[in-house]
């Protein structure tokens, strides 16, 4: 979807559109940027970006502080209209998808065609626009479609990946961030052409497994097929790229704890528990480690939650190398916590619930950092 969270503000208060509109919260808080409209665009706001930069950036712009409720129903009209489509639907995000068409052409027609239908239906039933990428594998379709944003569509026919993504610049590549990027054109490598010269065993040297995923990248190989996930069976995630590569565990578990509060509340939002909790780190050697644990019952509480993950960090991070990346996921989903009564709890079940429907109320009415753990609160100027 182009700008999914403003397109919904959008939709929901019409006088918004071609204003410069920023999704995130409160511009004199901490938070950071989570959508911006493409008119907010051209004064280099950016998602991620702090609140308060992207004010001096544009001091006209209109901040809303968003619903995920909200966002999440247009979600589900969203889907509802790509599973009419085909059955293999793999959501990426509340707002993207792959979607295998293979076999499907026979009942809805043209291939082309089928994707302008696709494109009609969402804006019919939701008000918002999709842009579409069209190639034979998952990695070209995602570059086809964010080049052709907003509102646009991309057709990249079969034996033209290569030479499709030949002239691009590196960052286009996803995986490749701005910093990975960076490293990439102070050694000459500015477009995937480029990359695409590089031998393979010297991106290995360099990158190890990552830099043999760029080898294949490079040249528009992706063997990665859509996979269907059911609702429940989907994982919930939230990682971020620190603007520093950091070696302080205080500031990288203050991460940690706002994330997975930010997933918590996601869980709970959608009437999900999770069975299994994923840490993942990338260090500034771009070496990525994950851990998993498994949880004895499911739950949607973000003490728990935040004790598991904060143990597997402890466990496996050192001082010794800077974390560059941090994230979490949330796995193993359902809609019953098959909750075993503890004889010893000191609080019952029903009070926890009663709290967290609270704090979730609130944050829908005043944004989600109108309330916050003190261990999720970090420095801005790290943010």
């Amino acid at each position: 979807m182009d700008a999914f969270f403003v397109s919904v503000e959008e939709v929901l208060d019409p006088s918004l559109r071609g204003k410069p509109v920023i999704v995130g919260g409160d511009p004199n808080g901490r938070g950071v940027v989570a959508a911006a409209s493409y008119a907010a665009r051209k004064y280099g706001i950016h998602s991620a970006m702090p609140l308060g930069r992207a004010r001096r950036l544009c001091p006209s712009a209109v901040f809303l502080r968003g619903s995920h409720r909200r966002y999440a129903e247009f979600s589900r009209c969203i889907f509802d209209v790509l599973r009419s489509y085909s059955p293999l639907v793999e959501p990426m995000s509340l707002d993207e998808a792959f979607v295998d068409l293979s076999g499907c052409l026979r009942m809805h027609g043209p291939l082309l065609d089928t994707a302008q239908q696709i494109r009609d239906r969402i804006h019919e039933q939701a008000g918002i626009n999709a842009s579409i990428g069209i190639a034979s594998n998952k990695l070209v379709a995602k570059v086809a479609s964010a080049g052709v944003k907003p509102n646009g569509m991309l057709w990249i026919v079969p034996g033209m990946e290569r030479r499709f993504l030949a002239p691009l610049g590196v960052e286009r590549i996803p995986g490749i961030g701005p910093k990975s990027a960076a490293e990439l054109k102070r050694m000459g490598v500015r477009t995937v052409a480029q990359l695409a010269d590089l031998p393979m065993e010297w991106l290995e040297q360099a990158y190890g497994r990552w830099g043999t995923g760029l080898y294949f990248k490079a040249r528009g190989v992706c063997e990665r097929l859509v996979i269907a996930e059911e609702e429940d069976s989907r994982s919930i995630s939230r990682e971020t790229t620190l603007e520093e590569d950091s070696i302080d565990p205080q500031f990288l578990e203050s991460i940690l704890s706002y994330l997975v509060e930010k997933s918590a509340a996601q869980l709970r939002g959608e009437n999900l528990y999770t069975r299994s909790v994923t840490l993942k780190l990338r260090y500034s050697d771009f070496k990525t480690v994950t851990r998993c644990h498994t949880l004895r019952e499911p739950t949607d509480d973000d003490g728990i939650i935040f004790h598991t993950i904060c143990g597997l960090f402890r466990k496996l991070f050192t001082r010794r190398t800077r974390v560059r990346l941090i994230g979490v996921a949330l796995s193993s989903l359902g809609r019953s916590r098959f909750h075993q009564s503890d004889l010893f709890a000191t609080a019952e079940p029903e009070r926890r619930d009663r709290l967290f429907r609270g704090i979730d109320r609130i944050r829908d009415k005043y944004g989600f950092h109108s309330i916050l753990k003190a261990g999720s609160i970090f420095n801005e100027d790290d943010e």
